[in-house]
């Protein structure tokens, strides 16, 4: 017969754990000159992510104790992990504009949780180490559409979509691209229907990227899209999401982090 198991056990053993980190941190703020600054990287975490405490605590015990790195602009990878998916290890993401993999990536801490997914950017850097499928096109809410792209690194796009940063990268060299859709790859990266998190960071053309996405085949958990202040395109892409079930939870600096509508 199998012996019983209380159904309080689970949740006991991870308040403990938490417990402990706590404990932890106190005597590593009390005792080292590191003090002050995991104070400050607790209230940090606490707040940029829309995590509790609880959970603030442990990403903070990670980065400090344990030297995990969450390396994405803003704590997108951060919210993801311990507020939208903890514990999860097999999600599957789709980031587009992936941009710089390693040291400003938005999806680099989940691969290395064991997630598996899809990078889209024509001109990647710092990729070693990866495991992403790869696609370096541009994506549009049509394909075969020719549009000038400006190469400035991380606020390089479609010159007629342009904005924030419109005239920085402007001054950049100009490749031509056929635009490609989001379903296409997804349909090539055989991805599957259920897609637990999306990064979109194109600079202006987020909203284009998400017209051509087929959402009745498939289902996000979580996405973080940046609008960098732009009106109407901000609101623009709430309005859209919206139809499809989906609503703006949070909002963190450039980025605007939507969930299903069922989902609290």
């Amino acid at each position: 017969m199998a012996a019983y198991v209380s159904p309080w056990r689970p949740r006991f053993l991870k308040l403990a754990a938490i417990l402990i980190a706590g404990v932890a941190l106190f005597v590593l703020a009390l005792h080292t000159p590191k003090g002050v600054k995991l104070r400050d990287n607790f209230y940090g975490n606490r707040h940029c992510c829309d995590l509790s405490w609880p959970m603030a605590l442990r990403v903070t015990y990670e980065e400090s104790v344990l030297g995990h790195r969450f390396p994405s602009q803003v704590g997108q990878d951060k919210w993801v992990i311990f507020h939208m998916f903890p514990g999860v290890t097999d999600g599957y993401f789709l980031d587009v504009g992936s941009g710089e993999g390693t040291n400003l990536s938005n999806t680099k801490a989940l691969e290395e949780r064991g997630w598996k997914g899809i990078c889209i950017d024509p001109f990647p850097t710092h990729m070693e180490g990866r495991t992403c499928q790869m696609f370096k096109e541009v994506v549009w809410n049509v394909p075969g559409h020719v549009v000038q792209f400006h190469t400035h690194g991380d606020i390089g796009g479609i010159a007629d979509t342009l904005g924030l940063w419109k005239k920085e990268a402007s001054e950049a060299p100009v490749v031509e691209f056929s635009t490609v859709t989001l379903a296409d790859i997804l349909e090539r990266a055989h991805a599957p229907s259920e897609i637990a998190f999306m990064s979109l960071d194109i600079e202006g053309a987020e909203l284009e990227a998400l017209q051509g996405l087929p959402f009745d085949k498939y289902r996000f958990g979580a996405m973080a899209i940046e609008h960098n202040w732009e009106e109407p395109k901000r609101s623009d892409i709430v309005a859209f999401l919206a139809k499809r079930g989906y609503e703006r939870v949070y909002t963190r600096v450039q980025d605007d982090y939507f969930a299903p509508v069922t989902r609290h």
